[in-house]
């Protein structure tokens, strides 16, 4: 179980028992802090997105210590002005442990689809496609021009082929494969 919150104009991860460092709070040490704000949590393996929070739903925390974070060195120049300035910043934070998530009322997000595109091979009753359809085809789909030339040569019709290129392009790598799933089956 988790959750995604926001505090401090930061989105934070948490888990029950986890240590997060913050942005300075102003709590002192052993006082909780109830953040409201939930994004998303995930309960069981179900994520449940807000819209854009979570009503009901908050993240429990306990201030453990204030501190402050590494040392940055922040240095400016500018070259033959003999300006040059070395300045160190430390961020300060509060540490805090996560002691409980409660979830409220939410939507679970809708479970990921997967398209399965099957390629047939021509049989007596589907003869191949003619080589002007299939022309037409690869006019309107986004191919390489190599896989285009391959599919046009074997009369595979190209809008059954999904493409595992950039932005579902077909490769030829995807018409090698549906030739030898035609000529097997």
């Amino acid at each position: 179980m988790y959750a995604i919150f926001e505090a401090k104009g930061k989105q934070w991860r948490a888990e029950p028992g986890a240590t997060l460092r913050l942005p300075s709070l102003d709590a002192e040490p052993g006082d909780r802090v109830v953040f409201d704000d939930v994004l998303l949590a995930d309960q069981d393996g179900e994520v449940i997105i807000g819209r854009p929070s979570l009503e009901g739903a908050a993240v429990a925390t306990e201030v453990l210590r204030h501190g402050k974070g590494e040392k940055i060195v922040v240095f400016k120049m500018k070259r033959r002005k003999n300006y040059r300035r070395k300045q160190g910043h430390r961020q300060a934070y509060t540490e805090v442990v996560v002691v409980d998530i409660t979830l409220g009322g939410g939507e679970a997000a809708p479970k990921p689809k997967k398209a399965e595109k099957k390629v047939e091979a021509p049989t007596a009753e589907k003869p191949a496609p003619k080589k002007e359809a299939v022309a037409e085809a690869i006019a309107e789909a986004e191919i390489t021009p190599a896989a285009a030339e391959l599919a046009a040569e074997n009369g595979i019709d190209v809008s059954a082929i999904e493409g595992t290129g950039k932005d579902g392009r077909v490769l030829k790598s995807d018409v090698e494969k549906a030739i030898k799933a035609r000529d097997e089956g």
